[in-house]
């Protein structure tokens, strides 16, 4: 999954600008790995290790809008009802939910 945003890579430190690398590489090692993780949650863990990660959802869910309109015909309501603004519709949300899509995942530092 790629990042929302665009994020700089040196060659040497990847994600981790170089100044903080070199902070990083004089603490003690529970301090360094808690800082290392700041920028790779993953880094330093064994194989299935179990972290929390967080799960971005989207859905779509249906409104239904009514109005009173006044015309002398089905063709004159049509012709006033897409001038009608959102405000002017009373919106009931629908029990229909579409279907749920996983945005995002990203670990929880």
């Amino acid at each position: 999954m790629k990042p929302a945003f665009p994020v700089p890579r040196d060659p040497v430190t990847g994600v981790m600008p170089r100044e903080e690398f070199q902070v990083i590489i004089g603490l003690p090692f529970g301090e360094a790995v808690k800082a290392i993780r700041k920028y790779d949650p993953l880094w330093g863990r064994i194989t299935g290790e179990k972290i929390r990660w967080r799960v971005t959802f989207k859905r779509q869910v249906w409104e239904e809008g009514y109005a009173i309109i006044e015309a002398a015909t089905e063709k004159e309501a049509e012709k006033l009802a897409d001038k009608i603004t959102d405000a002017q519709i009373s919106w009931d949300v629908s029990d229909d939910i579409g279907d749920i899509e996983i945005e995002s995942i990203e670990p929880k530092s």
